[in-house]
């Protein structure tokens, strides 16, 4: 093994201090269960999804599904929920072995990139300047704004004739 550089040397022993720290600073920070965490069975969630799937609670299931996919599909099978015929979800195709998704990126082409000089007198200067271009020339607004044509007029229901309410019998 070839000798570390500082540089390394300094990174694996803060590595180390970290790990070996980390368990302890854990206990301090998380010390054992908290209020607002907790541990519910496989037969309570089945339970709400069931609830929220009979109150037609699209928003929160679509939450939970957004939330935790694994835990939402695998309650899906134990309830036995499918898809309606004909609106299946395709399931992609697997990448072949081959592809990577660290690919490097091409280099950009020599016109795409800017020139870069070492000292202020290389940058050329431009001898030419373009002639200055005239002031547009300001348009007079009207005295009097165009008239405008009347809106639509608004929509009203239809009268509907409703039946006087049946007497009480006595």
């Amino acid at each position: 093994m070839p000798p570390q550089t500082d540089t390394e040397a300094l990174r694996n022993s803060l590595t180390r201090e970290v790990t070996n720290d980390a368990y302890a600073i854990s206990a301090q920070i998380f010390k054992g269960q908290e209020p607002d965490v907790a541990r519910v069975s496989n037969e309570q969630v089945d339970d709400r999804y069931r609830q929220a799937f009979t109150t037609n609670d699209r928003s929160y299931l679509m939450q939970e599904a957004s939330r935790d996919p694994v835990q939402f599909m695998a309650s899906m099978q134990r309830l036995g929920v499918t898809m309606p015929p004909g609106q299946e979800l395709s399931q992609e195709p697997k990448l072949p072995k081959d592809a990577r998704t660290d690919v490097p990126l091409p280099k950009p082409p020599e016109s795409a990139t800017q020139a870069t000089y070492q000292q202020f007198s290389q940058i050329p200067v431009l001898s030419t300047l373009p002639p200055p271009q005239p002031a547009p020339a300001t348009v007079p607004m009207p005295a009097v704004p165009p008239a405008t044509a009347p809106g639509p007029a608004p929509l009203a229901a239809p009268p509907v004739a409703i039946p006087p309410p049946a007497a009480p019998p006595y």
